[in-house]
């Protein structure tokens, strides 16, 4: 299993997830054309799709979806409350028949994977976040949440998709307007950098090898202060993980194929 971000920010976020000849992404908020463009860069040709897992239904997750489904019909996965609040537009290009209703704590299979969902808590219609898990590897995708219970379904993945939103002092002096700061710093909005630190490695263990930080903000946040919150939660709780990587997704750029 492998995967690799094509997309990260407040315009656009998608994952594709890739094992034993299928291909499934992870949110599909880029047209298909950037997704191919994307994935030429790193010697990937993506001619089909097997599924498509969408965490909620805010337009940078959802707003490729028609062009998407255009070239490659497959199945979508969603919670129902969700798939009431898409667009016209879009279920008007995508017959009912293609979506897949689920909800928090869900289990089922699709092809060689296991699904398994989880609540996140985020001003949107029963938003989702996933483990994926093949054989003995496991990816757990965390993405738009204001906070996150940290239940075991969380715990001990392989790899990490975590977003880390913002810096909040940042975030408070910059220009945006008062209520879109109260929305993005509530327990329904964004994790900052230290609370997504708080996070990972709360629920990180023994088996996990890789972190990818996701969703940083343009104005609100960089890469340099995104690990620095990571590497300062590290020191102050004595925590040891110079053998875990850590990336942090582009807006603009594909990231490194990361393998299991």
């Amino acid at each position: 299993m492998k995967y690799v971000v094509i997309a990260s920010s407040s315009s656009g976020n998608s994952v594709l997830l890739m094992n034993n000849d299928k291909y499934y992404l992870l949110d599909a908020g880029i047209g298909i054309r950037k997704i191919i463009k994307n994935l030429s860069e790193k010697g990937i040709e993506l001619n089909h799709l097997d599924g498509i897992f969408l965490t909620h239904e805010h337009s940078d997750h959802v707003s490729g979806l028609r062009s998407i489904f255009s070239k490659m019909e497959c199945p979508i996965y969603v919670s129902k409350n969700a798939y009431k609040y898409l667009s016209d537009d879009i279920k008007e290009k995508i017959s009912p028949r293609y979506f897949h209703f689920i909800k928090n704590d869900d289990e089922f299979v699709v092809d060689d994977l296991v699904v398994k969902t989880f609540m996140t808590h985020h001003d949107s219609a029963d938003p989702l976040g996933y483990r994926i898990e093949y054989n003995n590897q496991s990816i757990v995708y965390i993405t738009d949440t204001g906070h996150l219970d940290e239940s075991d379904v969380l715990k001990n993945a392989t790899s990490y998709i975590i977003e880390a939103n913002h810096e909040p002092n940042i975030l408070l002096l910059s220009s945006r307007p008062w209520p879109l700061k109260q929305r993005i710093i509530s327990d329904e909005g964004h994790l900052s950098n230290e609370d997504s630190a708080k996070l990972f490695y709360n629920i990180y263990g023994d088996k996990t090898e890789s972190l990818v930080l996701y969703h940083l903000s343009k104005e609100c946040n960089s890469d340099e202060l995104a690990l620095g919150a990571y590497r300062m939660y590290a020191k102050e709780h004595n925590i040891d993980s110079n053998n875990i990587k850590i990336y942090v997704a582009k807006k603009t750029d594909i990231s490194d194929i990361i393998e299991l």
